[in-house]
């Protein structure tokens, strides 16, 4: 018959449990220990309450402030909607549509005469300072003298 063999235990005896740790051993005193443990706790309770309190109403009250956002563009573009549906409506009258043709096509019915107004034409020159430009500003100046005096003499 074979010896049996002694299982080997990781149970602790009571005796060793109440023998105090030497102080040589200890990897940080008593009360430094208990302090990073407590502060250890602090930081796992606080990173759940800033997971599910603090985030989720921070995001409620955006998602609030978003929502205000689309609901003034769904007025705005409502309003426009209104603008070209009472447009559209305008457009399938029969007044409407010549309404239209005249204004976008230039259409005239038989019999009416078109004119057309133009103002006058004259460009604004606003001409940089410097070499250049004071040259092509005199020369104009020189110009419109000469138009105003053939004019005033015609």
């Amino acid at each position: 018959m074979a010896a049996r063999r002694k299982k080997r235990t990781t149970r602790v005896r009571r005796g060793d449990l109440t023998r105090p740790t030497p102080r040589q051993e200890r990897l940080l005193p008593k009360r430094l220990g208990y302090a990073v443990l407590t502060l250890a706790a602090l930081l796992v309770v606080g990173s759940f309450a800033n997971s599910f309190l603090v985030l989720p109403v921070k995001s409620w009250f955006g998602q609030r402030s978003e929502y205000d956002d689309r609901a003034t563009e769904l007025d705005a573009l409502r309003e426009a909607t209104d603008r070209l549906q009472a447009e559209v409506d305008r457009l399938n009258t029969p007044q409407g549509v010549e309404d239209a043709a005249r204004q976008e096509l230039g259409f005239v019915m038989v019999g009416e005469d078109r004119r057309s107004v133009v103002a006058d034409a004259q460009a604004p020159i606003d001409l940089p300072y410097g070499w250049p430009y004071d040259l092509v500003e005199q020369i104009v100046q020189v110009r419109e003298v000469e138009a105003a005096a053939t004019a005033t003499a015609d």
